[in-house]
């Protein structure tokens, strides 16, 4: 896999409407990645198995890959999906034992204790193997010895969170194994932390709908809320699932309003509902 001949943009930044991965670490690293990652993650569809006895379904993964910030972590409280960071990926190239002990230790540790700090508990830790940088380095530990001490120092027994691309900007058979065995991984990771935010964030709007009974609850702020798991099934490019939403909308709606007529509802919009 030649690496492209254009120059790269220096951050990676998009408005579309695609599950995030925040990125710490070597952001030159990544940026030297980013156009391979992007152009192979979504090629493999993978089985997206639901609760609740829905049948499963291929879907094709993407992701909007953004810089790590810890103001990106979404807040107690705030439970909004399309500004959700599903899944936090550290990176280094690091073959070096002092510079490891150095700085890059330090790094990971800080990482982790903001994702900690956070509760966020998806992440991965990727090992760039680079050939080429060994060559020129002193104090160099086998790529192996590095991955060891990285799954020892920060992955306790999740030794899967640490895993290796080997030179992925060539063209070789290592290479493409290598891409193979990090795709399938970064795919499931990604998969898995987003079926359990669905899951939840699914759970909590059936616990608003059921309280719609109840003084002061508000059919606009409901709505958003549908609309956003709308949203969501659009971007993964579920459209049937995403306009059964609208229908139970619209099914609401009308029910909604003929209970304002009949003088059961007394207000459309309140401005003391719980906000998403």
């Amino acid at each position: 896999m030649d690496a492209p001949e254009e120059p790269l943009p220096p951050v990676i930044y998009t408005m579309e409407n695609k599950p995030i991965v925040t990125c710490a670490g070597d952001q030159n690293l990544f940026t030297s990645i980013y156009p391979t990652l992007s152009q192979q993650l979504p090629r493999e569809p993978m089985e997206w198995r639901r609760s609740y006895g829905r049948a499963p379904k291929m879907i094709h993964l993407e992701s909007n890959f953004v810089q790590f910030k810890e103001e990106l972590l979404p807040k107690e409280g705030n439970k909004a999906l399309l500004t959700f960071p599903f899944l936090h990926i550290y990176w280094t190239e690091c073959c070096d034992t002092e510079v490891y002990k150095a700085t890059v230790k330090d790094d990971l540790t800080k990482w982790q204790n903001v994702l900690k700090a956070h509760s966020s508990v998806d992440w991965l830790i990727v090992v760039v193997e680079n050939d080429a940088k060994k060559k020129n380095k002193t104090n160099i530990l086998p790529r192996t010895s590095i991955v060891d001490k990285i799954r020892n120092d920060f992955c306790n027994k999740q030794s899967d969170r640490c895993v290796v691309l080997s030179d992925p900007l060539k063209d070789s058979s290592r290479t493409q194994e290598s891409w193979n065995a990090f795709l399938t991984k970064l795919r499931t990771l990604l998969l898995m932390s987003f079926t359990k935010n669905l899951g939840k964030f699914e759970d909590d709007m059936r616990t608003l709908r059921e309280k719609r009974t109840e003084p002061g609850w508000s059919f606009c702020e409901y709505f958003m809320v549908q609309e956003e798991l709308a949203f969501v099934f659009e971007m993964l490019q579920q459209f049937e699932d995403a306009l059964v939403q609208y229908d139970e909308l619209d099914a609401l709606f009308s029910q909604y309003v003929v209970n304002f007529g009949a003088g059961g509802v007394k207000s459309f919009c309140h401005s003391s509902a719980v906000r998403w």
